[in-house]
């Protein structure tokens, strides 16, 4: 019995032809839509890990959210209401905070 196929025609197929096959004809081209509307691609931003400790309620809280708003993760949700925050204290303090002039201490600050 011959093997049964699962998705029937490779679709690489029509991008790399098999080896001393011909190569498949490949479809005409569309024509140019009459206005072209320039797409702009996201930068790519370079993202690193903070791990923060948190209230389980307001944990909880964050997940329900998340949960129940279609396309909202917990990435997005943190990076806008961290960049919120940002920005409202540099409003209230009328410019943006100076570049650090070494990385924060971690563990638990002494009092």
């Amino acid at each position: 019995m011959a093997p049964r196929k699962t998705i029937g025609d490779n679709p690489l197929d029509a991008v790399i032809p098999a080896f001393g096959l011909p190569e498949a004809p490949r479809p005409a081209p569309r024509p140019a839509p009459s206005r072209v509307t320039p797409v702009r691609e996201p930068a790519c931003v370079t993202k690193e890990r903070l791990t923060v400790h948190l209230p389980i309620d307001l944990i909880d809280r964050v997940k329900n959210a998340v949960y129940w708003t279609p396309g909202l993760t917990l990435a997005g949700l943190s990076e806008d209401a961290l960049r919120r925050a940002v920005d409202r204290l540099e409003k209230e303090r009328g410019e943006p905070y100076p570049a650090r002039r070494s990385e924060l201490k971690g563990g638990r600050p002494l009092k």
